[in-house]
């Protein structure tokens, strides 16, 4: 297990799947706004409250929830019934010398403007005084990932066991593949968006792409970078991988049969990070899709052809 901490399960906003369609149950923007935040007591030691999730705390106290999973010892997945305290570590410090930006700040400890303005609620022109201690992020916050309880018991579909291909008549139009060319980012995958970007007929939000492919198919990396999370503790999205990317921008693969990569690793354009499946709440074999500028997701198909 490498340092890197969860979201989005815990990592990532994403989404559950009904009948095999994405669904996205929580805005990633607004999301970290419903949860009043609290600065981490002396102690370390923080109270459960009941309808707590280890996701609401993280976001409560600004921490990752893989932070937290490591810091208490939690298994998936990670129920904190009977639990009443769990142990928070404090975000890093940075003491601000002469002439430090930002800018030059977040390239020091490897992560984003963005990310070090929530973390520290500063406000434009965001000015730096020399001796100002601010708080350092100790990975990418990845409690966007939390998604609300959902009955496992309600109307939706058990995963269908096998290794059949997606029959034709089911699927959208607009094809994609992998492309080894690509300037930056590629499709992970050769198959069919089965549920695009977007809001849907229905009113429901899908973070990413749905892609169809046939079981066993190679997931490759997107775009180079660091594998950031690797588990299966949200449900909806079965086994999961995110990979986390110069710049801010964050990639999550979902669904997978198969992940063959572990927290930590490096990865090429290209390298194959696991294999299309059915875990999670689809009825069918496919891939979750996303891409993320920091917490926003962003639709594939305007960065992709």
């Amino acid at each position: 297990m490498s340092r890197w901490l969860l979201i989005i399960l815990p990592l990532l906003i994403l989404t559950s799947c009904f009948g095999g369609n994405e669904r996205a149950l929580l805005p990633v923007t607004n999301a970290p706004k419903s949860v009043e935040t609290k600065d981490v007591p002396p102690t370390g030691v923080v109270l459960v409250m009941p309808g707590d999730t280890v996701y609401t705390i993280a976001n409560r106290y600004k921490v990752t929830p893989r932070r937290i999973i490591l810091s208490n010892n939690l298994a998936p997945p990670y129920d904190l019934n009977g639990v009443t305290t769990l142990s928070v570590p404090k975000p890093r410090q940075h003491i601000i010398q002469h002439n430090e930006t930002l800018e030059s700040i977040a390239k020091l400890y490897k992560v984003t403007t963005e990310e070090l303005v929530s973390l520290n609620n500063l406000i434009e022109p965001y000015s730096l005084r020399k001796g100002m201690a601010i708080a350092i992020p100790r990975d990418l916050d990845y409690s966007n990932l939390d998604v609300p309880a959902v009955d496992d018991t309600a109307i939706v579909p058990e995963p269908v066991t096998g290794t059949a291909s997606i029959p034709e008549s089911t699927l959208k139009t607009t094809t994609v593949t992998y492309s080894a060319a690509a300037p930056t980012f590629t499709w992970p995958v050769n198959g069919q968006i089965i549920e695009p970007f977007g809001v849907s007929a229905k009113g429901v939000q899908n973070d990413g792409v749905n892609i169809a492919a046939n079981e066993g198919d190679i997931v490759r990396a997107s775009h180079k970078g660091e594998v950031a999370f690797v588990g299966s503790g949200l449900k909806a999205f079965g086994n999961l991988v995110l990979v986390k990317h110069d710049d801010g921008w964050i990639t999550a693969y979902a669904h997978l049969s198969e992940v063959n990569v572990q927290e930590g690793d490096f990865l090429d354009r290209g390298d194959v990070l696991g294999k299309v499946g059915m875990t999670g709440r689809v009825d069918r074999p496919q891939l979750h899709f996303e891409i993320r500028k920091a917490r926003n997701p962003v639709n594939p198909q305007d960065y992709l052809s």
